[in-house]
């Protein structure tokens, strides 16, 4: 998944926006942080709605992990799938089919999908992630939130470095209790979270 996701990363990314930007700012409410944990790499940014885009990355998938979470998705049925639709600027709308899950953390229930960079429509998908400034997000014709992506290029590429730290020392820590498929990303504990 490391190689398309830089591959990917370097081709959807001007020249002046591939040299290393200045963080967001802490204080500022759409910034982006990277949680370091034993078992992946997760980013996540802020909505002006309380909505939190978390994306997850963990050795040895192929997959990276859309987790959009807000309080208004609580009449949702936990395990269900629904129709989700994510849109990148004005690009046009992706219709997505989400997992609903109730108890996933204090940012409270979610909608997760699953993006396959190696494939074209994940390698679309990345691409467009990557050069918008904003992503909406709806359900049934309704909007649940805009989050803004500015300094999502960065957000993928801090996460592309983890995951590559984290597949360099998976290599010789798979006796010692690294995290695979069937371990998910631990919750708050644990983890380093960093502003990118």
């Amino acid at each position: 998944m490391l190689k398309p996701l830089l591959a990917l990363l370097i081709s959807a990314t001007p020249a002046a926006i591939a040299v290393a930007q200045p963080a967001t700012t802490p204080s500022a409410p759409q910034n982006w942080t990277l949680a370091n944990g034993s078992q992946g790499c997760m980013v996540h940014a802020s909505g002006r709605q309380g909505t939190v885009l978390s994306i997850s990355a963990m050795p040895g998938e192929e997959a990276l992990l859309f987790i959009v979470q807000n309080h208004a998705l609580a009449e949702l049925s936990d395990g269900q799938q629904y129709p989700i639709e994510v849109e990148f600027d004005d690009k046009g709308e992706w219709q997505i089919a989400a997992l609903a899950q109730q108890n996933l953390d204090r940012d409270g229930p979610g909608l997760i999908f699953a993006v396959r960079p190696g494939r074209p429509d994940g390698a679309n998908f990345i691409k467009e992630f990557s050069s918008a400034s904003g992503m909406s997000i709806g359900h049934e014709g309704q909007a649940i939130d805009s989050v803004s992506l500015t300094g999502g290029t960065q957000a993928m590429t801090q996460l592309a470095t983890c995951m590559s730290e984290k597949w360099a020392g998976a290599a010789g820590s798979s006796e010692q209790g690294m995290g695979g498929p069937e371990e998910p990303i631990e919750g708050a504990e644990g983890e380093e979270a960093v502003p990118i």
